[in-house]
C-alpha cells in the first residue's frame, strides 16, 4: 500500500514497541466551523479541573515528555519528543513553551490556511509556531538535527461549552462519557496508514521536522460528568483501552486516577515515558439573573 503524502518512513519512532492496532477504534470527529459562530455567553456553562503527571517509565534514562496545564486559559498540552541524545527533551520542551507563550501573549502567528473558527485557529496557530521554533533550533544546532515531537492539546471554552483538540503524531486524547471511553484522535503512524509489522509504530507526522505540518483539529461539546484523558504513547501502548476505561470509570479523585494510570503503564512494561493529563468537566453554577 502506498504511504500517504505526509508519511516519512525515515522518521524515527520514539516508541520501541510494535503496535499494529495503534489506531483501532478511532472516533471520526469533524471540525464544523459553524459551531464556533455561536455567541459566547456571559457565564460559564461548565467548569474544568485538571491534573497532570509524568513518569520516565522503567526503560528510559531520560524523560522526553513535557506537559503544561494553563488553568487561566483552560489549555492542556502534552508533547512527546524524539531525537538523538537529549534532543527529544529539547523538542518537547520547546513545543510546550511555544504553545504556552502563544496563549499567554495572545500571539498566534500569521493567518494560516485553510481558515478555521477563531478558537480553533488560535490552537492551530500556536501549534505551528511550535513547529517553527523547533525547526529553527534544529537548524541552528547540529546536535539537534532531526529532532521532533508529537503533540496533543485540548483548549476548553467554558462559556460556549466547547473543547478544541489539536494533535500531531501518536499522543492521544480520549473522552470518558457515562463509563464509555472514546478515542478522539487518530494516530499519525505507518500502522494507521495500513502498514503492519515492526514499522507500524513509526510516526508519519511530527512537529519540528518539516517547515509545513498538517495539524489535525476537532471540536467537541463536553458535558458535565465527562473526563478527558490526554496522554503520550507510553500510556496508550502499555495499557489496553478496556483497562483505561475500567480504571477511569471507577475513579473519584483525579490525582489518584493519574497515579493509577501511570502505575498500570509501568506494570505493563514501562517501555517509554508516561505522561497523562486528566480533565474533569462539571456543571457551572450560573449566577441568578
Amino acid at each position: 500500500m502506498d504511504l500517504p503524502a505526509k508519511a516519512k518512513p525515515w522518521l524515527h519512532s520514539h516508541a520501541e514497541i510494535t503496535d499494529e492496532a495503534a489506531s483501532s477504534g478511532m472516533s471520526d470527529v469533524k471540525l464544523e466551523s459553524e459551531e464556533d459562530d455561536e455567541p459566547t455567553g456571559p457565564h460559564a456553562l461548565i467548569l474544568v479541573t485538571a491534573v497532570g503527571r509524568t513518569d520516565p517509565g522503567l526503560k528510559r534514562k531520560h524523560n522526553e515528555d513535557a506537559y503544561a496545564i494553563l488553568e487561566d486559559h483552560h489549555l492542556f498540552v502534552i508533547a512527546d519528543g524524539m531525537g538523538r541524545h537529549a534532543a527529544g527533551e529539547v523538542a518537547s520542551r520547546l513545543c510546550v513553551e511555544a504553545i504556552t507563550e502563544a496563549f499567554q501573549t495572545s500571539n498566534f502567528g500569521p493567518p494560516r490556511q485553510p481558515p478555521l473558527p477563531r478558537r480553533a485557529a488560535r490552537l492551530r496557530g500556536a501549534t505551528l509556531l511550535a513547529n517553527d521554533r523547533i525547526l529553527a533550533a534544529a537548524n541552528e544546532n547540529e546536535a539537534y538535527a532531526g529532532m521532533g515531537t508529537t503533540v496533543v492539546s485540548a483548549y476548553f471554552s467554558p462559556n460556549n461549552q466547547r473543547v478544541y483538540i489539536a494533535h500531531v503524531g501518536d499522543s492521544r486524547c480520549y473522552r470518558l462519557r457515562k463509563g464509555i471511553l472514546t478515542q478522539l484522535t487518530t494516530d499519525h503512524t505507518l500502522g494507521a496508514a495500513g502498514i503492519v509489522g515492526k514499522t507500524a509504530a513509526i510516526l508519519s507526522r511530527a512537529i519540528g521536522v518539516e517547515p509545513d505540518v498538517e495539524v489535525d483539529m476537532a471540536i467537541e461539546s463536553p458535558l458535565p460528568g465527562d473526563t478527558y484523558l490526554l496522554c503520550s504513547d507510553g500510556l496508550s501502548r502499555m495499557v489496553p483501552a478496556p483497562e483505561l476505561e475500567a480504571s477511569l470509570a471507577i475513579a473519584v479523585d483525579l490525582e489518584e486516577a493519574s497515579k493509577t494510570l501511570t502505575d498500570l503503564a509501568n506494570r505493563g512494561g514501562g517501555r517509554d515515558n508516561i505522561t497523562v493529563i486528566l480533565v474533569r468537566v462539571d456543571n457551572a453554577k450560573v449566577p441568578p439573573a
